[in-house]
């Protein structure tokens, strides 16, 4: 079969993936992604650590190279992220060289700054941005907001005039809250409440990413359905922005004589099941505009780390050998009979 998960989809959703430069130069992984993908995320190159180390020090290497890559290729980049807790650079929140933190204004002078190189650069192969990136916080935060430097400086409104400043600087480009697990429960309920506040204060939010690191017993299916119409009544695109499905639960074998040394035929078939549901789910919403899988393939997975350094994981639809697993070709066949 030629045909790729992009193409199979492509009248209900674009398919993405996240890369890292590294990445790129693998022949299998540029296989794949000419073959399956039509919009990539910057793993980590975006992020305001990595490419805005020092206040007047930027690295664009490799997001140059990501950028270029798509462009050669003809897929579109989500651009992943602005204000978020971490890998933000230590100069962000100081005053000069001094201990001082910056003040209200300087910061928000900052981010200005920070956006307008990014969207010059960029611009013209950035197709959505994600603006803000896990600012709820409903167990320690400050009426439902993490307690992060940012808030701590710039208050709520710093993350108004993110999305103000975000839209200014890049008219066309769809502007996107980011988080996870944010598709049930109280966590839900105060993005929603925020959102809800967000566009009647006529701040430009136009999406919500549902990042959706799950695990190959969880979510069903009602729970994806009831966030996706949550979220859709209020307007806004909905993806899936950074999906992986872990061979293993959050609190799952922390032993290390109880990890796995190849995934199991059961969770398998059960991470398989997940990934269709999914797909079939997202694509009776109109609203849902990308799914967007957390890597290209097992051999490269933040997961391996994550919440267990060194803990290898399976959650990809590509094996470690970048052949592809069986629910590949279930959900190429799915999404043509979808389009018949």
């Amino acid at each position: 079969m030629n045909c790729g998960l992009k193409d199979a989809w492509k009248h209900t959703f674009r398919v993405g993936t996240a890369v890292g430069g590294a990445v790129l130069e693998h022949k299998e992984a540029d296989e794949i992604i000419t073959r399956h993908f039509s919009s990539i995320t910057p793993e980590n190159t975006l992020k305001f650590g990595p490419i805005h180390p020092e206040e007047n020090r930027w690295d664009w290497k490799e997001m140059d190279s990501i950028a270029g890559y798509a462009r050669q290729k003809g897929v579109v980049l989500r651009g992943h992220t602005l204000v978020w807790h971490n890998q933000t650079p230590s100069w962000l929140f100081r005053s000069g060289s001094g201990d001082e933190p910056v003040s209200k204004n300087q910061l928000f002078k900052r981010l200005e700054d920070h956006i307008a190189a990014l969207t010059e650069r960029y611009n013209d192969v950035v197709y959505a941005w994600d603006v803000l990136n896990e600012v709820i916080d409903v167990e320690k935060g400050d009426n439902g907001f993490r307690l992060s430097s940012w808030y701590k400086i710039g208050g709520r409104e710093i993350y108004e005039f993110a999305f103000k400043c975000m839209r200014q600087a890049s008219p066309t480009a769809k502007l996107f809250y980011n988080d996870y697990n944010i598709e049930e429960g109280e966590k839900m309920e105060a993005t929603v409440r925020f959102l809800s506040e967000l566009l009647d204060s006529g701040i430009p939010v136009q999406g919500v990413g549902i990042q959706g690191h799950w695990y190959y017993n969880f979510p069903p299916e009602e729970t994806l359905r009831t966030s996706i119409e949550r979220y859709s009544a209020l307007g806004l695109d909905v993806e899936f922005t950074e999906v992986d499905i872990s061979a293993y639960e959050f609190n799952d074998r922390r032993d290390k004589a109880d990890y796995y040394t190849s995934i199991p035929e059961q969770i398998l078939r059960q991470q398989a099941q997940r990934y269709k549901e999914l797909f079939l789910i997202a694509a009776n919403y109109p609203a849902v505009k990308n799914i967007t899988i957390w890597g290209i393939a097992d051999n490269h997975t933040w997961l391996d780390n994550f919440p267990v350094a060194g803990r290898k994981n399976w959650p990809l639809l590509f094996d470690e050998t970048y052949q592809a697993k069986e629910v590949v070709s279930t959900l190429i066949e799915t999404g043509l009979n979808l389009s018949d």
